[in-house]
């Protein structure tokens, strides 16, 4: 879980992983309540979800760029979240926690998923770096949305269309398309490893 592996089906210095492209589709969508895990190649290598400790794959994707593109010049990165989350907390345990501890679990859950500490660690990295790091992230409405409850995807909808609709989101969402249109790149990807260089 420390290291995820990449499944990429372009040219790396890294050993690739031999798997069918449905096998890629199925090893990034083990998630452990929903779906087994399953086992690729001719060592029969066992996946989980990336979700675990990777839900935000923000830095996982600045390293590879930096690996596979090193010296090109940097435009942006855009991240897209699914939603604030709750608060993570523990209750104090009644009688029925201490023998089974699910707040405990659901917290230890909530961390190992946690998308925010990545996001907080990207804005500082690209603190003196304006428009360079953008994240969408609906803010209110979809925290008690389960993974399990694809019937509320309309809900989903509406809390996400509420949220684009909002004035600051618009307006970044307007700075990221001229960025697109006209890239004015202020680094090139190899500085990206380079903490002096974003100071």
């Amino acid at each position: 879980m420390n290291r995820p592996v990449l499944l990429r089906t372009y040219q790396s210095h890294e050993t690739h992983v031999e798997c069918a492209i449905w096998e890629a589709a199925r090893a990034t969508s083990v998630a452990p309540t929903f779906f087994k895990r399953i086992e690729i190649g001719r060592r029969k290598q066992p996946f989980i979800d990336g979700g675990m400790g990777r839900n935000n794959p923000s830095q996982v994707v600045l390293d590879e760029a930096n690996v596979v593109f090193k010296s090109r010049p940097f435009g942006c990165l855009i991240s897209i979240g699914t939603g604030q989350p709750k608060v993570i907390n523990i209750q104090k345990p009644g009688l029925f926690q201490q023998i089974l501890p699910l707040d405990v679990i659901n917290a230890l859950q909530a961390i190992a998923t946690d998308c925010e500490t990545t996001h907080q660690e990207m804005l500082r990295r690209f603190a003196n770096l304006p428009n360079t790091y953008f994240r969408f992230n609906v803010e209110q409405g979809l925290q008690e949305v389960k993974l399990s409850e694809w019937e509320k995807l309309g809900h989903v909808e509406a809390h996400t269309v509420q949220y684009m609709k909002g004035q600051e989101v618009e307006k970044r969402i307007q700075e990221l398309v001229t960025i697109i249109k006209t890239p004015q790149s202020q680094l090139f990807l190899e500085q990206l490893s380079m903490k002096y260089s974003l100071l």
